[in-house]
This record gives C-alpha cells, structure tokens and sequence, in this order.
C-alpha cells in the first residue's frame, strides 16, 4: 500500500496527518501534480488497485467503509 499526498494538500498538514493516525504504510508526495492528471483525481481521498503487472484494476473516488475496502481487496486477489 501506498499513499499520496496530491498537490493541492498543504504538505505540512499531510505530514501531521500521518503522524497523527499512526498511518502504517509509505506517504509520498505528488508535487508536480503528475500523478493526479493521469490517473484523474478530482478529489480526495481516492484509491487505487492495481494487478501485479502494473496495470489499474480498478479505483474509487471518495471515502470507503472498511467493509468497502475490504471487498474491493478480495475483487483484486480473486482476479488472479
């Protein structure tokens, strides 16, 4: 899992977050805003899956219930 702190987030705050909820996986930065424009993002938080080979499975803009989550997981291992 990782997560992205999109460009328009102050950086500052992204980083209290973090500390904050203990957050247990890798947070890195989209500066220049890259990530964001290919891959769509319009808002956050959005999540993306993607299948061993690099390729996205699927995506949900907006938050997810862990249930949500949870299912959108088993979608993906299912797949292999």
């Amino acid at each position: 899992m990782l997560g992205v702190n999109v460009k328009w987030d102050n950086e500052q705050d992204a980083r209290k977050f973090v500390e904050e909820y203990g957050i247990p996986y890798r947070v890195g930065r989209d500066a220049d805003g890259d990530i964001g424009r290919r891959y769509k993002v319009e808002g956050t938080p959005a999540s993306f899956l993607f299948n061993k080979d690099g390729t996205l499975f699927g995506q949900h803009q907006g938050a997810m219930t862990e249930e949500e989550f949870k299912r959108n997981i088993d979608a993906l291992l299912k797949k292999r």
